[in-house]
């Protein structure tokens, strides 16, 4: 091919080229016009759902105190006819949707005179544990669940007079939440549940309170039948809990011993069943552990990783059973030293 010949051919790739090149700019500039357009659509049709937004959802996650002020009561309230009722604005709690229902003069059911009655509704999946609160007369608390959206409450709450606050005509209508759980179906059989906040606080409030116990014990109701659930080389795990100040720990009981179905075993350990405690890697303990009345340790151990510590053959299960006894009483005696390190030292020391 001659010099000129491949000139040629280069002018013409560089010609296809700028012509893609421009064909491509163009495009774009269509995608990004339907994509706008998309958008417009987009927000138009969540506005015609969920209807303009006032102001801007707050993050609900810590809500537990929720205030409604009724003003100007002797118009707005005290005109209401039996069984009529006031709705509060809808408010969240843990991102769940709530709302505050008020009967001023009270529902056919409240039959004493001058008594208001007030609910609190919540959509389905919800467990509370709550105070309801017409100005200063607080209910005693009240544990409910939400089977589906419905209000639980009182009838005959208090009376009402006696609750306004006469030099501004309003009354403070409110409700604290003590306990919440919320649970949701998301198909497949499969549940989530969340306990809140509360949950994660509980545990660190154990780990304080049971700083200075040292022995836990784990009642396994009607063991032998529970046995006879649980495959050989599998474990009954106990709740967590905190020790001597070691924090998430577990007691794992193998009803059949730790090994599993297919392999060999020495005959002379057959009945035995194997018992463990589990805790977090970066403790040195002394522990005891207990089955029935036989007991083995003290035992001095290091969790250097997340392995549990215990015997495959611990004992006979069925020995520790007395005549007539269901219920099997399992546990662990913990000496934590460096517990006894830290409650000596009366210095913070701080290290960065």
């Amino acid at each position: 091919m001659s010099l000129e010949e491949l000139g040629f051919k280069v002018d013409q790739l560089s010609y296809t080229l700028d012509e893609r090149r421009a064909l491509h700019v163009e495009t774009m500039k269509e995608m990004r016009a339907e994509i706008t357009a998309l958008r417009v659509k987009m927000r138009e049709h969540l506005l015609r759902l969920t209807g303009p937004r006032e102001r801007p959802l707050a993050d609900s996650t810590f809500v537990r105190h929720v205030e409604w002020r009724i003003s100007d009561v002797a118009k707005t309230a005290k005109t209401k006819l039996k069984n009529e009722a006031m709705w509060s604005d809808h408010f969240t709690v843990m991102g769940v949707k709530m709302q505050l229902e008020f009967f001023p003069n009270g529902r056919d059911s409240t039959w004493l005179e001058g008594f208001c009655a007030l609910f609190l509704w919540c959509p389905a999946g919800v467990q509370l544990t709550y105070q309801l609160r017409v100005g200063n007369h607080t209910s005693a608390p009240d544990s409910d669940e939400f089977a589906s959206r419905m209000g639980h409450g009182h009838s005959n709450f208090c009376y009402l007079d006696a609750q306004v606050d006469q030099s501004f005509d309003s009354v403070i209508v409110g409700v604290d939440i003590l306990d919440i759980a919320v649970s949701e179906e998301i198909g497949d059989g499969v549940r989530l549940v969340n306990r809140g906040p509360e949950s994660l606080v509980r545990r660190k409030v154990a780990l304080l309170t049971h700083r200075n116990l040292n022995c836990v014990e784990w009642r396994i109701r009607d063991i032998l039948k529970r046995a006879r659930e649980v495959p050989r080389g599998s474990a009954i795990c106990s709740p967590p809990f905190a020790l001597a100040g070691v924090p998430e720990m577990f007691l794992e009981l193998y009803p059949h011993g730790v090994q599993a179905a297919g392999y060999d075993t020495d005959k002379e350990k057959q009945g035995y069943c194997g018992f463990y405690l589990r805790c977090p890697s970066g403790y040195s303990l002394t522990v005891t552990l207990f089955v029935g009345a036989a007991k083995k340790g003290p035992i001095k151990t290091d969790f250097g990783s997340d392995a549990a510590k215990g015997l495959p053959a611990f004992c006979k299960l069925e020995d520790q059973l007395k005549d007539g006894e269901e219920d099997l009483i399992v546990g662990v005696m913990v000496d934590n030293p460096s517990l006894k390190t830290d409650l000596k030292t009366d210095d913070l020391i701080l290290v960065s």
